[in-house]
């Protein structure tokens, strides 16, 4: 019983690390970094 609680706690981890790093809201790791990204291209382009 206790192996089956630790393997259903793994799961929810899992998917909540995954919602974190990969998610579909815009305050994803994956989101930020993009935004990040965009942002110094736009600012080395525009920089003299």
């Amino acid at each position: 019983m206790k192996q089956l609680i630790v393997m259903l706690v793994m799961v929810v981890l899992g998917i909540a690390i995954f919602n974190l790093i990969a998610g579909d809201e815009g305050h994803s790791i994956l989101n930020v970094m993009k935004d990040v990204w965009e942002e110094e291209i736009q600012i080395r382009t525009n920089y003299p």
